[in-house]
C-alpha cells in the first residue's frame, strides 16, 4: 500500500508533513488547479504500511487521520498506476 495525495481536494495545509513520524511527505512544488501546493509523498518506503497488502491492517494512519479535508487515501496497486 501507498499513500496517495487528491490534488483535486488538498489545500496544502501542510497538516500531513507535520504528522508523519517517518517524513514520507515534503511541500509540493507544483501549484495546483485550486491555488495551492499540495505535499507529494517524497519517500513512500519510509512509511509504515508501504509493504502491506491488505489496508484493514494497517499500521499508521496519521496523516489521512488527521486531513481536514480528506485528499489522502491508500492506493492499494504498489504505486503501479
Amino acid at each position: 500500500m501507498q499513500v496517495r495525495v487528491n490534488p483535486d481536494y488538498c489545500k496544502g495545509c501542510g497538516l500531513c508533513i507535520l504528522v508523519c513520524p517517518r517524513g514520507v511527505f515534503k511541500q509540493g512544488s507544483s501549484l495546483s488547479e485550486r491555488g495551492y501546493f499540495p505535499p507529494i509523498v517524497d519517500s513512500p518506503e519510509k512509511c509504515a504500511n508501504w509493504k502491506r497488502k491488505d489496508k484493514k491492517r494497517a499500521v499508521c494512519e496519521m496523516c489521512i487521520l488527521t486531513c481536514p479535508d480528506h485528499a489522502l487515501d491508500w492506493d492499494t496497486s504498489g504505486g503501479k498506476d
